[in-house]
């Protein structure tokens, strides 16, 4: 399932990218987002114009239980290894959920890119693809699954925006 989303952020491109790239912003996200339980970056490289890495991240559990089994929060983890390119403006991502069983069936991909809208606002466009490989009996509930991926991925962004914008303006413009 292929998905797009665009947001609005207060700052320029250069406040943005700024703020994306700041060691200080994974704690003030964590701290304010409410969505996230784990946040921690496990690496970060600059090459150049080049920056790679590598996030955990762990998000409140969406299902409790699938039937009478619980689910472990640990199936919500996944980690972020990700190559974000200043001159383009461009992150491609690949989001792997940290438990086996999950990440051999879940393939989440995409690019992230940043556009000055004028008047001191950044336009961030996500393009990607969610999808769920499920034996063939249950491919009917890899449609509904993938659903509610996106559906959950598109809330941790949503609820990243204003933490961004108060970041930008409270640590960015004031450092």
């Amino acid at each position: 399932m292929r998905f797009e989303t665009r947001q609005r952020i207060q700052g320029t491109v250069d406040e943005v990218e700024r703020a994306l790239l700041d060691e200080r912003y994974f704690e003030f996200l964590l701290k304010h987002h409410g969505v996230l339980l784990e946040l921690q970056p496990l690496e970060v490289k600059t090459e150049g114009d080049v920056v790679r890495r590598r996030v955990r991240y762990r998000p409140k559990p969406v299902i409790q239980s699938i039937g009478p089994k619980q689910v472990p929060p640990e199936w919500f983890a996944f980690i972020e290894t990700s190559t974000y390119d200043k001159r383009r403006k461009e992150l491609a991502f690949s989001n792997v959920p940290t438990s086996n069983t999950i990440s051999k069936m879940l393939v989440n991909t995409g690019v992230l890119k940043l556009r000055d809208l004028g008047g001191g606002q950044t336009e961030r466009t996500l393009d990607g693809e969610i999808s769920l490989k499920l034996p063939f009996l249950m491919k009917p509930l890899a449609l509904v699954g993938e659903k509610v991926i996106q559906n959950e991925g598109l809330k941790i962004l949503d609820n990243e925006v204003p933490v961004l914008n108060r970041f930008i303006t409270e640590v960015i413009r004031k450092g």
